[in-house]
């Protein structure tokens, strides 16, 4: 009794209000003068409103709350068809890594890129194959479009390949129409040149570049870039060939090393 005698003064306030409130409501539904009567009117009419943006809150927190509903279906949609075409493409290299491998005259065994080094020591990336999957030092790596290097260091899983953009990379190539050869080596950025060519030799823009038959590392034939500009020196002998490599060094992800057959005593 006394914990509501307490609850009751401390609200007594309040009490007064409501109670105010309630007997004027009383009175005005009571009252039939014409005073009243406008009065309960313009009441009715404001409560009226009030309800009425109550249910207007009422609704837009509704749509608010579908909306943000939608947003989060429509980020899982966008994510999911997102992931559906990384997998399509996916589906799409593999398939034509798979087609080349059964074209190919070579044996090659399929390596998965795991990263890149392009600011150690060499220009490198790394490779999930190694010494168990039959890798080698100085294998030949290759993708369906061209040469992309040789091997460099070969680990029990895994593998580093240095690229044909490295500084230190150097191949013996031929032009394919007119077999005139020189040495394919690292020019700036992702252009390769071929170096030690003699001055008038035929070489023409869009000419495609191979790799070279005499070389002890690479099988000969396999596609490095075509050219694209000769840069000639007057007090030279030699000129530069500037080529395009054939290889996308920006979109590697699955490469093959050439395993290179021994060749059969007669």
């Amino acid at each position: 009794m006394r914990l509501l005698n307490e609850w009751l003064v401390h609200r007594r306030d309040l009490l007064a209000l409501f109670g105010g409130i309630f007997f004027s409501l009383v009175l005005l539904l009571s009252n039939d003068s014409r005073q009243v009567h406008a009065v309960r009117s313009w009441a009715f009419a404001g409560f009226g409103y009030i309800l009425d943006q109550m249910e207007v809150v009422s609704r837009y927190r509704g749509v608010h709350e579908e909306n943000q509903w939608l947003r989060q279906e429509t980020a899982a949609l966008m994510l999911e068809s997102a992931q559906l075409q990384e997998a399509m493409e996916e589906n799409r290299r593999l398939r034509a890594l798979l087609d080349f491998k059964e074209r190919s005259a070579l044996e090659l065994i399929p390596a998965k890129v795991l990263g890149k080094d392009e600011n150690g020591f060499i220009n490198a990336i790394f490779l999930g194959a190694g010494s168990l999957d039959s890798l080698k030092k100085n294998m030949a790596v290759v993708t369906s479009q061209g040469l992309v290097g040789k091997i460099y260091q070969v680990g029990n899983h895994n593998s580093t390949a240095q690229l044909l953009l490295d500084r230190n990379f150097r191949v013996g190539a031929v032009v394919q129409r007119s077999r005139v050869a020189g040495i394919i080596r690292w020019n700036s950025g992702n252009q390769v040149v071929l170096a030690e060519v003699p001055k008038r030799s035929d070489i023409k823009k869009g000419d495609v570049i191979v790799t070279s038959s005499l070389s002890t590392i690479f099988p000969g034939g396999l596609d490095i870039g075509h050219v694209t500009g000769v840069s000639e020196e007057n007090q030279s002998m030699f000129m530069d060939i500037e080529v395009a490599p054939a290889v996308d060094f920006g979109k590697l992800e699955e490469v093959f090393m050439v395993r290179v057959r021994p060749l059969l005593d007669n």
